[in-house]
């Protein structure tokens, strides 16, 4: 078997990694690029749709900056302080037919992303020497309830309502 040089991401693509978003639980889906998790640079396309939570959280190690370029829809990124007090001047909103497509984040910054409409990203992760390990790629906010926890949807809603003023 030949090993796959190239990978064309194409409309068809997204149609397909949305239409899995929106049977998913989650209301998200992932298509990994890369090939393994010992990859120092991961490469994956996130379709998200409104109404998934992501916890806000940080990556602690100092390789672990995340760039994203936004390919369909339009989303929120979010960035806190220490104390879970957006921070407007850094927090920003993408939109695809607006022209404004990317963003980079640096190591260590509170972060989520809020779907505003049926969206999907390309993100580039970078990882530590011996690759990605799940338990210590990210810090969940203890300010922020979990993922499941049914406060969740409360918090999302506010959180909504706070990026619709960074308009």
């Amino acid at each position: 078997m030949t090993e796959q040089i190239t990978l064309s991401i194409n409309d068809e693509m997204l149609d397909d990694l949305l239409n899995e978003a929106r049977i998913s639980p989650r209301l998200r889906a992932i298509r990994r690029l890369h090939s393994g998790d010992w990859e120092h640079c991961h490469r994956m396309l996130n379709a998200l749709l409104p109404g998934t939570y992501i916890q806000p959280h940080r990556h602690p190690d100092r390789h672990q900056g995340e760039g994203f370029i936004l390919l369909r829809g339009e989303l929120a990124l979010v960035i806190f302080d220490d104390q879970g007090i957006i921070d407007p001047d850094r927090s920003l909103i993408l939109s695809a037919r607006k022209g404004s497509l990317g963003m980079d984040i640096r190591p260590n910054t509170w972060h989520c992303l809020i779907a505003l409409e049926e969206t999907v990203i390309y993100e580039v992760k970078g990882q530590p020497a011996g690759g990605y390990v799940q338990s210590n790629d990210k810090i969940f906010a203890c300010w922020a309830p979990a993922e499941g926890d049914p406060a969740a949807e409360l918090y999302l809603i506010k959180l909504v309502d706070d990026v619709m003023k960074l308009r």
